[in-house]
């Protein structure tokens, strides 16, 4: 899995315009391919006074180059950085996701996961 730090727009009230984040990440990497939390769980947001308001999102390793390389040649530069998720960040992700999609086997489900699994 890797993380991205992607930036987003304020609204008007100054809330942070996550319905644009989710149509640039549908857009970027197919629906359900994500997981966008506001809990940096793993390290520092990157330096709002040098990239504006960002939030985290985990998505799974084989669509990470395909966001970045779409990011890239697009003009809205979302991406700030990235980083891999290995160890505990893993499970304390798997916690965000619990967090966003509970359920009645009280694990966390990624969004490109089954219910099943």
């Amino acid at each position: 899995m890797r993380c991205f730090a992607l930036r987003v727009d304020h609204l008007p009230n100054g809330d942070l315009d996550t319905h644009s984040l989710e149509r640039f990440l549908d857009a970027a990497i197919g629906p359900n391919q994500w997981l966008l939390t506001t809990e940096w769980l793993f390290a520092d947001p990157p330096d709002q006074e040098e990239h504006g308001p960002t939030v985290p999102v985990l998505v799974p390793e084989e669509v990470a180059t395909r966001l970045v390389l779409t990011d890239l040649e697009g003009p809205l530069q979302r991406v700030i950085s990235d980083h891999s998720v290995v160890g505990v960040e893993g499970r304390r992700w798997r916690w965000a996701a619990f967090a966003a999609r509970q359920n009645d086997r009280g694990v966390g489900v990624f969004p490109w996961e089954t219910d099943d699994a």
